[in-house]
Protein backbone atom coordinates (compact mmCIF):
# COMPACT_ATOMS: atom_id res chain seq x y z
CA UNK A 1 0.00 0.00 0.00
CA UNK A 2 1.55 3.04 -1.03
CA UNK A 3 2.00 6.28 1.64
CA UNK A 4 -0.04 9.62 0.20
CA UNK A 5 2.04 12.16 -0.79
CA UNK A 6 1.79 15.34 1.30
CA UNK A 7 0.67 16.86 -1.47
CA UNK A 8 -2.51 14.74 -2.28
CA UNK A 9 -5.18 17.25 -1.74
CA UNK A 10 -6.79 14.86 0.49
CA UNK A 11 -4.11 14.49 2.69
CA UNK A 12 -3.74 18.75 3.13
CA UNK A 13 -7.86 18.75 3.71
CA UNK A 14 -7.29 16.17 6.86
CA UNK A 15 -4.43 18.03 8.00
CA UNK A 16 -5.78 21.49 8.30
CA UNK A 17 -9.33 19.83 9.22
CA UNK A 18 -7.39 18.41 12.54
CA UNK A 19 -5.34 21.32 13.07
CA UNK A 20 -8.58 23.27 13.03
CA UNK A 21 -10.40 20.92 15.41
CA UNK A 22 -7.18 21.27 18.04
CA UNK A 23 -7.11 25.39 17.74
CA UNK A 24 -10.96 24.99 18.28
CA UNK A 25 -10.04 22.59 21.98
CA UNK A 26 -7.95 24.79 22.62
CA UNK A 27 -9.75 27.93 22.26
CA UNK A 28 -12.18 26.06 25.12
CA UNK A 29 -14.99 23.81 22.21
CA UNK A 30 -16.52 21.08 23.90
CA UNK A 31 -15.83 17.44 21.84
CA UNK A 32 -19.27 17.52 21.16
CA UNK A 33 -19.20 20.90 19.26
CA UNK A 34 -15.99 20.20 17.26
CA UNK A 35 -17.75 16.52 16.50
CA UNK A 36 -20.88 18.33 15.06
CA UNK A 37 -19.23 21.07 13.60
CA UNK A 38 -16.76 19.00 11.44
CA UNK A 39 -19.64 16.30 10.84
CA UNK A 40 -17.47 13.53 12.98
CA UNK A 41 -18.44 11.41 16.01
CA UNK A 42 -17.79 12.60 19.12
CA UNK A 43 -15.24 9.03 19.88
CA UNK A 44 -13.91 9.36 16.57
CA UNK A 45 -12.94 13.44 17.47
CA UNK A 46 -11.44 12.47 20.62
CA UNK A 47 -9.22 9.78 18.69
CA UNK A 48 -7.82 12.83 16.06
CA UNK A 49 -7.78 15.60 19.31
CA UNK A 50 -5.19 13.20 20.80
CA UNK A 51 -3.38 12.24 17.79
CA UNK A 52 -2.71 15.67 17.12
CA UNK A 53 -1.54 16.88 20.20
CA UNK A 54 -4.33 18.05 22.44
CA UNK A 55 -4.19 17.48 25.61
CA UNK A 56 -7.62 15.64 26.59
CA UNK A 57 -8.25 14.36 29.83
CA UNK A 58 -8.69 10.55 30.46
CA UNK A 59 -11.91 9.75 30.70
CA UNK A 60 -12.27 5.79 31.11
CA UNK A 61 -14.48 4.57 28.70
CA UNK A 62 -15.23 7.18 25.46
CA UNK A 63 -15.93 10.48 25.80
CA UNK A 64 -17.64 11.56 29.10
CA UNK A 65 -20.42 14.20 28.70
CA UNK A 66 -22.23 16.62 31.87
CA UNK A 67 -25.89 15.43 31.04
CA UNK A 68 -28.99 17.32 32.32
CA UNK A 69 -29.99 14.60 34.67
CA UNK A 70 -33.03 16.69 35.79
CA UNK A 71 -34.03 17.06 32.13
CA UNK A 72 -33.43 13.48 30.69
CA UNK A 73 -35.86 11.93 33.48
CA UNK A 74 -38.84 14.76 33.16
CA UNK A 75 -38.38 14.11 29.08
CA UNK A 76 -38.81 10.22 30.35
CA UNK A 77 -41.70 10.68 32.69
CA UNK A 78 -43.59 13.11 30.19
CA UNK A 79 -43.27 10.29 27.79
CA UNK A 80 -40.58 10.34 25.53
CA UNK A 81 -39.15 7.30 24.42
CA UNK A 82 -35.35 6.14 25.31
CA UNK A 83 -34.51 6.32 21.63
CA UNK A 84 -35.84 9.87 21.21
CA UNK A 85 -34.00 10.99 24.60
CA UNK A 86 -30.65 9.90 23.30
CA UNK A 87 -30.75 11.20 19.79
CA UNK A 88 -31.65 13.87 21.27
CA UNK A 89 -28.87 14.22 23.64
CA UNK A 90 -26.88 12.38 21.31
CA UNK A 91 -25.58 9.77 23.76
CA UNK A 92 -26.19 6.02 23.54
CA UNK A 93 -29.13 4.50 24.44
CA UNK A 94 -27.47 2.75 26.85
CA UNK A 95 -26.52 5.48 28.52
CA UNK A 96 -29.76 7.02 29.24
CA UNK A 97 -31.24 3.66 30.24
CA UNK A 98 -28.63 3.67 32.95
CA UNK A 99 -29.02 7.03 33.85
CA UNK A 100 -32.89 6.43 34.26
CA UNK A 101 -32.20 3.22 36.40
CA UNK A 102 -29.70 4.64 38.54
CA UNK A 103 -32.41 7.80 39.48
CA UNK A 104 -34.73 4.70 40.23
CA UNK A 105 -37.21 5.83 37.82
CA UNK A 106 -40.30 3.89 36.86
CA UNK A 107 -39.56 2.24 33.38
CA UNK A 108 -42.21 1.38 31.14
CA UNK A 109 -42.52 -1.70 29.79
CA UNK A 110 -40.84 -1.99 26.26
CA UNK A 111 -42.88 -1.03 22.32
CA UNK A 112 -45.21 0.78 24.72
CA UNK A 113 -46.71 3.60 22.46
CA UNK A 114 -46.74 1.91 18.96
CA UNK A 115 -47.63 -1.34 19.46
CA UNK A 116 -50.88 -2.76 18.24
CA UNK A 117 -53.31 -5.34 20.48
Amino acid sequence: MDTPEPSDPEVARRTERNRRMVQDWENGTSITQIAQRYGLSPNRTGTLLRQNGANLPTAGRGIKRDLDTAKIVADYLDGATIREIADAQQVSYGKVHRLLRQQQVPMRPRGGRGRSK
